[in-house]
This record gives C-alpha cells, structure tokens and sequence, in this order.
C-alpha cells in the first residue's frame, strides 16, 4: 500500500543505521480486536458516547471482520519484516472491553494467535500486549508469544509467579508526571520485583504528551545503573 510504504522506507532506513549494531529492531502492529475497535467506533471508544457493543453490535460480522482484518496484519507484518524490523510487537489497546473467556478465545486470543504463529513461521521473535485482558497467564498459554507485555493495572508479583516467559512493561505513565523520589520508588519496585524473571523494563502503556524529556532520561538512568 501507498500510504504504509513511508512506515517500511523508514524501519528500512534505521536499520541500516550503525547505531543499531547487535541491537533489536522492532515493528509492531495493532491486533486485530484492536484494529476491529476503531474501524467500527471511528475513534478511541474512551471519547465515545456511542460505542460499538451498544445494541449494533453482531458478533458473526464481527467475527468475519476480524478474519480478514488478520489476513491484512499479515502482510503488514511481513513487509516490516522484508524492510528491516527483528521483532514485532501485537497491541491489543482495547483487550479489556472483552470480559468473558468465551469472547476473548474468539476475539483475542485466536486471531492473536494466528499473528503470532505467521510471524513466527518468518522466523521473527513476538512481544504480545494485551492491554487490560486480566488473564496474562491463559493468554500465555493459549497465544504463546515469546515476549508478554503487562500494563499498569496488574499486580506484577502475581505475574511473575504465574508467567514464565520474558515480561516488559508495567510502570504507569503517570507515574513520569510526578517527581524524581516518586519514579524511583516505582521504577525499583519493579527492577525488584522482576530481578530473577527475565524481564524488558518499559511502561505500562504509552508515554503520556506531558511527560518532561528529563524525567525520561532520568528513569532510562536508573534503568541502566540497577543493579
């Protein structure tokens, strides 16, 4: 497509900065509940008065929706791939509007699933975020990604018992709003927590537009100087 081939030109372009040397590069696409989400609600469902489970929703449309918004996924995955990226990354941002087992199997964790086993097939490592899902460890199972990503909302002490793939992510955003006492005191509970689990520090979701440059560089400091 014309409109993503700036999105290739560019994973080309920093792949092949020196920089990168022995470093991963990742791509990364939306799942495809996710991508269902905003094509039927036009817009974050948080901003929206009129979401889609509110009467007009048919689960067999839906259903058929998703099939070829994967297939879709596929071919964005692989000419990421083709251009440079080593790893791709799943967002599932909207996995918390599915709360029984038996939508999630068919919403979420099946068409997760079929990215994670094409990407896979490619010979490319996966990081799965199923943001709000609940059930981290019945993902693990069921999707098998090489990487899970947790958001803000779980206990991290709990998933580390119950998860013993690699795990990234976790801290709140918000918490790079407050001050520096603050985000050391996060940012250690999690270092700690995670010191014996191969773990890929990170947010919880995404950086916030307030969020100061040097609040950042401080955390990505006392990252690097944990010990």
């Amino acid at each position: 497509s014309k409109k993503l081939k700036p999105v290739y030109d560019a994973i080309n372009l920093v792949s092949k900065d020196k920089a990168l040397k022995n470093r991963e590069l990742i791509g990364f696409v939306g799942a495809p509940w996710t991508i269902y989400v905003y094509m039927k609600n036009r817009q974050s469902p948080s901003k929206s008065k009129n979401f889609l489970f509110e009467g007009n929703f048919n689960k067999e449309n839906a259903c058929q929706s998703i099939k070829i918004i994967t297939q879709f996924l596929k071919l964005h995955i692989k000419n990421q791939v083709n251009s440079g990226a080593t790893i791709i990354q799943i967002f599932d941002s909207w996995a918390e509007l599915i709360k029984d087992d038996s939508s999630r199997e068919d919403f979420i964790y099946s068409p997760t699933k079929e990215l994670v086993d094409y990407t896979k097939n490619l010979g490319i490592p996966v990081i799965c975020f199923p943001r709000g899902v609940k059930t981290y460890k019945k993902f693990c199972e069921f999707v098998n990604p090489d990487v899970i990503s947790i958001d803000y909302e779980i206990d991290p002490k709990s998933i580390v018992t119950e998860v013993k793939i690699p795990i990234q992510g976790g801290l709140d955003p918000k918490i790079l709003l407050s001050d520096k006492d603050q985000l050391k005191k996060e940012a250690n509970k999690y270092l700690e927590i995670f010191k014996d689990h191969p773990y890929i520090f990170n947010l919880g979701h995404g950086i916030l537009p307030d969020t100061k440059i040097e609040m950042v560089e401080y955390l990505v400091n006392l990252v690097k100087d944990f010990k």
